[in-house]
């Protein structure tokens, strides 16, 4: 078959376009590679993510638009060649990611309907996977960021999110997940209902209303606690800080307002940061309020604001 015919193919199959004759082609095809029992190539999911992502960031920049060029019949066939390997990759990345994974920006939240009448709300610069039948599969993988769950009560599929080794199993609640990397905490807050948090060298955890699980990752120990409200201000538009470390208040600062704040100063470095701020101020403005709250001052340079 010619390169221009397979790699039509290919595109066609991906979107769906292709009769029944050729997609079962293209099926047996596949299934051919997968004679052979499958090899743990990864550690865990976090090293498979970590691999796909590089090989991502190192192909990405390649794809671009073509000029046109008068080209030999030797070098027409070379890139034909690629661009057929190009759709190649394609296919296979597009069918083993049986999930859709959704990612929000600094400054970002979503608020989302699932598949089981399930509510997510996700919150700025945060990473969620889905399976793409949820109805059957109801698992949420948190990769990274802070979720709130209003989770549709269904006994025979449970509703589950993983974050790393932490695995909450909901039994019919509206709870929180916050899994921010930069942050020195993991916790699980429940509003309504109850939680199972399980954790390998923790054991399992049964949280009821008004109960968080807190993963202090620092000294690896867990303590369960009073939920505070207060963690839900961010579905409302709210960014609050309760006495928050230098380091806890940059990066969430930075979360939902997409700037970087930097000091010298230990006097900064040192202080514990308590304040609300609209997430909806203008981002220089929000700085400066939180700077003279805690009496400081800041000073800003091109994208940078150094506060002392």
């Amino acid at each position: 078959m010619e390169v221009s015919k397979i790699k039509k193919l290919f595109s066609n199959y991906l979107l769906g376009k292709t009769p029944e004759q050729e997609n079962v082609i293209v099926d047996q095809w596949y299934d051919s590679f997968d004679q052979d029992p499958p090899v743990a190539v990864f550690k865990d999911r976090q090293e498979e993510e970590k691999i796909r992502l590089e090989i991502w960031n190192t192909i990405s920049p390649q794809i671009k638009v073509a000029k046109s060029f008068y080209l030999s019949a030797s070098f027409k066939w070379s890139a034909a060649a690629a661009a057929l390997l190009v759709a190649v990759c394609t296919f296979f990345f597009l069918r083993h990611q049986p999930y859709t994974e959704i990612i929000t920006n600094n400054g970002e939240y979503k608020n989302i309907l699932l598949e089981d009448g399930s509510q997510l709300v996700v919150n700025a610069g945060t990473r969620v996977r889905i399976p793409r039948n949820f109805v059957k599969n109801r698992q949420v993988e948190l990769l990274d960021g802070e979720i709130y769950v209003e989770a549709a009560r269904d006994e025979q599929h449970r509703f589950t999110v993983e974050n790393g080794s932490i695995k909450t199993t909901v039994l019919g609640t509206a709870f929180n997940i916050t899994a921010y990397e930069g942050l020195s905490k993991m916790t699980v807050g429940v509003v309504s209902g109850k939680v199972k948090v399980e954790m390998p060298e923790h054991g399992a955890t049964i949280l009821n209303k008004d109960q968080s699980f807190v993963l202090h990752k620092d000294i690896s120990t867990v303590t369960v606690e009073r939920f505070d409200p207060a963690t839900l201000g961010w579905k409302s538009g709210k960014l609050i800080l309760n006495d928050a470390s230098f380091e806890e208040m940059i990066y969430l600062v930075e979360k939902q307002f997409g700037i970087k704040i930097i000091t010298t100063s230990e006097k900064v470095k040192m202080t514990r940061y308590t304040t609300e701020l609209s997430t909806s101020m203008d981002p220089i403005k929000a700085a400066e309020v939180l700077a003279a709250i805690h009496r400081l001052k800041i000073s800003i340079h091109e994208n940078q604001i150094t506060m002392y």
